[in-house]
């Protein structure tokens, strides 16, 4: 069986990344199951593949919460993981018997994190609060301010983090703010703040140069370095990506020519072109950075499986350039006629989708980051992709993003 999982970033107020939740499923299996052995089969299945995959490779240098049936806590599944790795969700639907809060105080005498799922209060559920590190509230299930606050006042001890879920627009994420919660999860920041300007500003526009000149059909290898090389903040970017681990040869690379011999022309164009999108974006941006950057690895990888090796780039190019309009401030129709892309590109970017390989796999990798498992298999289905792959091609693009450190 193949495990699906997606991440979906949980940030702090100052839109720093404090970890992911991990949303997992098999393939061929259902969101849930009602029996103690397919639950614990599942969460088995879930814990080999990540441990084949590498879980620290998988999880990264981030806290991952991973959601915790009754059945899991009861049979110890939480301890196939690293403690310092993971924070063990308890769904809302786990009954607090006396079985649970034993299972859950022995958890935390071993040092792991417990965060309460989808709360609402009941008294019945003392017992577990007193045992949590982390109480997340779902703002779309909760609809009032005052319910949103009640949970954050009444439960305030100095020991607990509130965080705010399903904060969907930068409104809420300000409401949440003021309640006093402190982490966040939802794709608010990736909606654009577009500014009244007219005109792309000056100095976005010598980063988009540098992305026309990465874009362009074979470009010189010299004129990337000479434009690298006058950025000190670019090169030493360039420089530390070089010699991460990922790419590590058993000696320092101390110059861009060096770097490029190390990770390829094609490996140095894609890091460039990351590092240009920093530029654009400017501090507090790295979130949607890693976001664009794993969306273009993991578009270019099912290019790869899908057997369209000569369009990598071009997918790629998508990919990075998805949230261009987030970055710059600018609305994407005043930023597609500098971006020197095909047509096709234009057109995704733009939101006019159609039944084209890229526009296809464009809308699967979207789907696939919320975890919409059941519009995933529906495209996938349509499209005779096979979901596996691209499995496969979203893995393998989170181990490329987290190998590098991006943040």
């Amino acid at each position: 069986m193949t495990l699906l999982f997606a991440r979906q970033p949980i940030l702090e107020i100052s839109n720093k990344l404090y970890g992911y939740e991990f949303l997992c499923r098999e393939e061929g299996g259902g969101n849930s199951y009602s029996s103690v052995n397919g639950d614990v089969a599942t969460s088995n299945v879930m814990a080999a593949s990540f441990l084949s995959m590498g879980v620290n490779e998988i999880l990264g240098k981030r806290k991952a919460f991973i959601n915790f049936t009754e059945a899991m806590l009861l049979h110890g599944v939480a301890t196939l993981f690293p403690k310092e790795q993971i924070v063990i969700e308890v769904l809302e639907n786990v009954e607090p018997s006396a079985d649970i809060i034993v299972a859950c105080k022995n958890l935390k005498a071993e040092g792991y994190t417990l965060a309460l799922d989808d709360f609402v209060f009941t008294p019945s559920y003392e017992a577990l609060i007193n045992l949590a590190d982390i109480i997340k509230v779902d703002f779309m299930a909760t609809k009032t301010d005052q319910d949103r606050n009640y949970v954050v006042r009444q439960l305030r001890n100095g020991k607990i983090k509130f965080l705010a879920e399903k904060i969907e627009n930068y409104d809420d994420f300000q409401i949440a703010v003021k309640a006093g919660y402190t982490l966040f999860q939802g794709y608010y920041f990736s909606k654009p703040v577009i500014t009244s300007s007219k005109r792309i500003p000056p100095s976005k526009m010598n980063h988009i140069a540098l992305i026309k000149l990465l874009e362009s059909k074979d470009p010189d290898f010299e004129d990337i370095a000479k434009i690298i090389e006058k950025d000190v903040a670019f090169s030493y970017e360039i420089l530390r990506i070089a010699n991460t681990a990922y790419y590590y040869r058993g000696s320092e690379i101390v110059s861009i020519r060096q770097a490029a011999i190390r990770i390829g022309l094609d490996e140095l164009k894609k890091w460039a072109f990351i590092t240009a999108l920093r530029k654009i974006g400017g501090n507090g941006q790295d979130m949607i950075v890693n976001l664009c950057a794993q969306r273009a690895k993991t578009l270019e990888l099912l290019c790869r499986k899908l057997g369209l090796n000569k369009r990598e780039m071009e997918f790629f190019t998508l990919g990075i350039l998805s949230m261009i309009d987030v970055l710059a401030g600018c609305p994407i129709e005043l930023l597609l006629p500098e971006l020197p892309v095909s047509s096709e590109v234009k057109q995704v970017l733009s939101g006019n989708y159609d039944q084209g390989k890229m526009s296809v796999c464009y809308k699967v990798i979207l789907a696939y980051e919320k975890g919409e498992w059941a519009k995933i298999f529906d495209y996938v289905h349509k499209h005779a992709i096979n979901v596996a792959d691209v499995a496969e091609a979203y893995a393998g693009a989170v181990v490329w993003v987290n190998n590098v450190e991006l943040d």
